[in-house]
């Protein structure tokens, strides 16, 4: 339990997600014992103990939507199908040999993204005061304040080692330098993965540092990402106006485009490939819902299966399979 405590420690101090999941619940022959706990980091690893190896995949499974969604949830993982499923509880068919019941409460941590500021002006400060009470942890980097650098270390390679982010962890970032080193700015967050970058300037500066940025070597895919001037008009007056109208765009880029991101770029100023999230993605196990008890089931590990019409029904037991094979218009009518 110590290793499990400073494991997640690390992970508060790095702003990192992950999930905690403890055992609620169990019944015998489950491994598991009520008080267990795990941490699923956001690549998919688990640390600790909830079960053995045929939940220890569920869970990890689960614990990944989790991350997606920033909810926390119930999972019961069972060899028993109940009679019918509790609102608000995600039932799991406990597939191994051994059987069993568990139940788990999987609660996701460090879920609210980063908002990188760069820059000391007064629209940044208000940026860093505002942003947690939009569920943002501010972060806030700037020349002025980098510790000096080598002879060799430029601007943008100062300001980045200002941060200490999960490399997975894609943020929203927001220069705010008021021209004083806009482009460093910008092309310090280009390496990293965005959800939104936002540049305060106007539109006729915005059109010069285009050239600007492409004579430093930004790619054309990072400049147009870029938002720029940064925040809705609003016919916002003074700092915390303005940074209100930036926090409202990145709340709507947020809550509605959800999948508009920058990957990050390398040093020649390509983008990189999203090779952690094509990876877990293709790790995802693909779980389909019983159309019989309503228990989620693991498609590729469930033994109990049928094909309709080309489509592939998976179930919680030879049972539910069985019944839904003698009437299956009476099981898909209430899909």
């Amino acid at each position: 339990m110590d290793n499990l405590r400073e494991t997640a420690k690390s992970l508060d101090e790095r702003a990192e997600p992950y999930v905690m999941v403890t055992v609620v619940r169990r019944k015998r022959p489950s491994s598991a014992t009520v008080g267990d706990k795990a941490i699923v980091t956001a690549d998919g690893e688990m640390k600790g103990f909830v079960g053995g190896h045929c939940t220890r995949d569920l869970v990890i499974g689960q614990a990944q939507e989790c991350l997606r969604t920033g909810e926390s949830k119930l999972v019961l993982v069972t060899s028993q199908p109940p009679g019918r499923v509790e609102e608000d509880v995600t039932v799991l068919s406990m597939t191994c040999a051994s059987e069993g019941t568990v139940e788990l409460f999987l609660e996701p941590k460090n879920m609210d993204p980063p908002l990188i500021i760069v820059g000391t002006s007064p629209i940044a400060l208000a940026l860093e005061e505002w942003a947690p009470r939009f569920a943002l942890a501010p972060l806030r980097i700037s020349l002025e304040e980098a510790a000096p650098g080598g002879v060799a270390d430029e601007p943008p390679t100062r300001l980045r080692n200002q941060l200490d982010l999960h490399t997975g962890t894609a943020a929203y970032g927001v220069v705010a330098t008021m021209g004083v080193y806009d482009v460093d700015g910008l092309l310090a967050l280009s390496a990293l993965p965005l959800r939104y970058l936002g540049l305060v300037t106007s539109p006729k500066r915005w059109t010069a540092m285009r050239t600007d940025l492409t004579a430093a070597g930004a790619s054309s895919e990072f400049i147009d990402f870029v938002t720029a001037p940064a925040g809705f008009d609003i016919g916002a007056l003074g700092p915390q106006e303005i940074a209100l109208s930036i926090l409202a765009q990145i709340v709507e880029r947020r809550r509605r485009h959800a999948q508009v991101r920058w990957r990050g770029q390398s040093a020649e100023g390509h983008p990189e490939p999203d090779e952690a999230a094509d990876s877990r993605e293709l790790a995802a196990p693909r779980q389909v819902i019983d159309p019989v008890c309503g228990m989620t089931v693991d498609l590729e590990k469930s033994p109990h299966r049928l094909v309709l019409d080309g489509t592939i029904y998976g179930f919680c037991c030879a049972g539910c399979r069985d019944r839904f094979a003698r009437d299956p218009e009476a099981y898909l009518s209430h899909a």
